[in-house]
């Protein structure tokens, strides 16, 4: 057990002074793959036994729906806070977004995205070799997030966007707890749910995306335009809502799409770079496979899922640099969990970081090796340990999508030039986030290839 003081719970508290993941790889390799604190009041069980999260997550999860204990007003019930019944709903509204075939009318899009982010790097290139590859693929991300759900036309991979770039990146920083006053500020409302539940989750900069979302519908709506993406998903769905949904409930979602496809795609995609600028062989490998399966044709998205190491290199980056590092559940009817009595309103915290750097779930953990998630090693992967997305029914919706996204433009780039490390090279980790693992730059040296 992590030792409570009075009703200020457990550590951690003040999130600016440490690494948040790493403080929980810590806690695992000192305590053990589940132990207990309190956050508050609240008695917390952390885990990170995939047997455990199975129950949790899947096999127990009417027993464990949701992850806050706290209901949010309509305007901030976006699809990842909201609760029981409201969840299963937004849940079923959205999920029709990422069907196969909608997947597919959203890669062409992407691909012209892609190919003209690849340009305005060559041109960068022609200046300095030596370019930060992190806020390119943010400008890239925000580009393919406002064209393929809300059907705008932006130009961030231009830096021709810099108010959208801004909206974006505000919230990033908007999320971080790296002062003593927004550590404290933070510690207080995490310890205190009532208080969250009643000056709301979201900060203003994202409630800014849930008018701009509202303000779309409106205009499509006077207009009569009709483009079968996310926003005309959710006016068709606002004909037929019947509660708990509303219209701005509804509306929220415009929020939570933005978001979770924005910073962590982009947190990837930086990391990605990094990782192939360091590993020279493996870079050559990825470059070789698109050669031998693509060849001279164009990349596309219906050629990418030939793409088997590539997808394994992804993968691998997302265990160690994943950039949601925990999902939460909060236990909602008392239960059972191997033998573990569970009563209702018990936090159930399952740091996916501290796994993924478990020696035991994967040897040599500090190594990027890309192999552990080929087709042929599949059986050594043991289930519920690698969970970037999360796990059980609750898992990202988005997951498809962000791989497919993440493949082209990986592609694209490797096939078009060579990455290699300079004296600014590194994932400079940021102390004072929560949840996430962050970094500023990711720095190579960008050649065009013959």
């Amino acid at each position: 057990m992590v030792k409570p003081f009075l009703c200020f719970g457990s550590a951690p508290r003040l999130y600016n002074k440490i690494y948040y993941y790493q403080w929980y790889v810590d806690k695992h390799r000192e305590l053990g793959r589940t132990f207990v604190s309190y956050t508050g009041v609240t008695p917390c069980i952390t885990t990170i036994d995939p047997e455990f999260i199975k129950e949790i997550t899947a096999t127990q999860f009417n027993n464990f729906t949701d992850v806050f204990d706290i209901d949010f007003a309509p305007g901030q019930t976006t699809l990842d806070v909201s609760r029981g019944d409201t969840w299963r709903a937004l849940r079923k509204m959205m999920s029709p977004t990422f069907t196969s075939g909608k997947l597919k009318s959203m890669m062409i899009p992407i691909e012209n995205l892609a190919d003209s982010t690849i340009e305005f790097i060559a041109q960068k290139v022609k200046e300095n070799p030596e370019i930060d590859l992190k806020p390119m693929m943010q400008y890239f991300s925000i580009d393919v997030i406002c064209k393929v759900a809300f059907g705008m036309d932006t130009k961030c991979r231009l830096e021709e966007d810099p108010e959208m770039f801004k909206l974006f990146t505000s919230i990033i920083e908007d999320f971080k707890f790296d002062t003593y006053p927004k550590a404290i500020i933070w510690a207080i409302l995490s310890h205190f749910p009532e208080l969250l539940s009643k000056l709301g989750f979201w900060p203003a900069s994202m409630l800014k995306m849930k008018i701009m979302t509202k303000d779309i519908m409106t205009e499509r709506q006077e207009q009569n335009i009709k483009i079968e993406d996310f926003v005309d998903r959710l006016m068709e769905y606002k004909k037929v809502a019947e509660l708990p949904i509303t219209d701005e409930m509804i509306e929220a979602q415009g929020m939570v799409f933005m978001v979770a496809g924005f910073e962590t795609t982009a947190n990837t995609l930086g990391s990605m770079c990094y990782q192939v600028a360091k590993h020279q062989d493996v870079q050559e490998k990825i470059v070789e496979e698109i050669l031998d399966t693509i060849g001279s044709d164009e990349i596309t998205h219906e050629n990418i899922s030939h793409l088997e190491y590539l997808e394994a290199c992804i993968m691998e980056d997302l265990r160690l640099c994943g950039p949601a590092t925990e999902h939460d559940r909060v236990c909602v009817k008392d239960a059972i969990v191997k033998g573990i009595k569970i009563k209702k309103g018990v936090r159930i915290q399952m740091p996916s970081t501290a796994a993924h750097h478990d020696p035991e779930f994967f040897p040599e953990p500090e190594k990027f090796k890309p192999e552990r998630f080929l087709k042929e090693n599949a059986d050594n992967i043991i289930p519920y340990t690698w969970r970037p997305f999360g796990s059980g029914n609750r898992v990202c919706i988005g997951q498809r999508f962000a791989m497919m996204e993440m493949k082209i433009i990986i592609a694209k780039l490797l096939s078009k030039f060579k990455l290699t490390l300079t004296e600014k090279s590194g994932l400079e980790e940021q102390m004072g986030t929560f949840a996430l693992f962050q970094y500023n730059t990711s720095y190579a040296k960008v050649e065009v290839r013959n």
